[in-house]
């Protein structure tokens, strides 16, 4: 199989668009706009249509939630997360490298249940970004996805009614729209129903399992100064104290993890389901 050129330059144009876009917006850094380029190079180089208006779906409502949060002047807790909303190359990377991975063997080998991958893993990012953005506006406080105790909104491992639901439409989202498109895939043997239902399942899973990561993995430090649990290495300028977790795991490694056992995931109920 060749890679047609007149793909490659459609790819860099749409990802050149949503970068720059977001970059005005202050959706994306500089180096984050550089990562949507390349990522939509890639998807657009190995995938058809169908899977495009995935990932355009993605960082679209990413986009629009993000613009809604600005009008009611809501965000997230700059002095708990370890970054801001405007996210880097290595929180697009983090989040799309798996599904890219499976749309490349996808690509090479016609196995569906690589298909099934790339559309759990855009599903899972949907979800978890879904989850995050909008349960921050939860009235309640989060609990614990362990040890269901009540823990600081913005803090990886916690969980909340509005972020459950909302992560569940996330991943609702991404399934219906490849559900409708899925005709176009003439040699996809699965059901219709299978090819909802598993991008939906796994995508919602992501969440949990991103969830469950960064609760039990992702280094957390406490503030000397006012005591609160942080993610940064510095608060009120001064060095905070690390109290949990693996010390080089952070968001974006947690956001990379889950991804990848989502799509490893997919890959095993797509075969036992053949």
């Amino acid at each position: 199989m060749t890679i047609l050129l007149y793909k490659l330059l459609i790819g860099m144009i749409v990802g050149s668009f949503i970068g720059i876009f977001s970059y005005i917006t202050h959706l994306l850094t500089k180096s984050g706009t550089l990562a949507m380029i390349f990522v939509a190079i890639i998807v657009c180089g190995f995938g058809s249509w169908p899977v495009w208006e995935l990932l355009i779906l993605f960082f679209a409502s990413y986009g629009f939630i993000h613009l809604i949060k600005k009008g009611m002047k809501r965000g997230s807790d700059s002095s708990v997360t370890e970054k801001g909303h405007t996210r880097d190359a290595c929180q697009v990377l983090a989040n799309s490298l798996p599904a890219i991975i499976s749309l490349i063997l996808f690509y090479y080998t016609d196995i569906e249940l690589f298909l099934i991958g790339y559309v759990s893993g855009i599903a899972g990012a949907t979800s978890d970004t879904w989850a995050s953005e909008i349960g921050i506006l939860s009235k309640k406080a989060p609990y614990s996805i362990l040890s269901f105790k009540p823990i600081t909104p913005g803090l990886s491992g916690g969980i909340s009614l509005l972020g459950t639901i909302s992560s569940l439409l996330g991943s609702l989202l991404i399934a219906t729209a490849f559900w409708l498109s899925s005709g176009s895939y003439e040699d996809v043997q699965l059901s219709p129903l299978l090819l909802f239902s598993l991008p939906l399942f796994c995508g919602f899973l992501d969440s949990l399992i991103d969830s469950l990561l960064g609760i039990i993995f992702q280094v957390k430090y406490r503030c000397p100064i006012c005591g609160s649990i942080t993610e940064q290495q510095q608060h009120h300028h001064q060095s905070t104290l690390k109290i949990s977790g693996i010390s080089w795991v952070t968001n974006d490694w947690v956001n990379f993890f889950s991804g990848s056992l989502t799509v490893l995931f997919s890959w095993l109920l797509t075969f036992f389901m053949e």
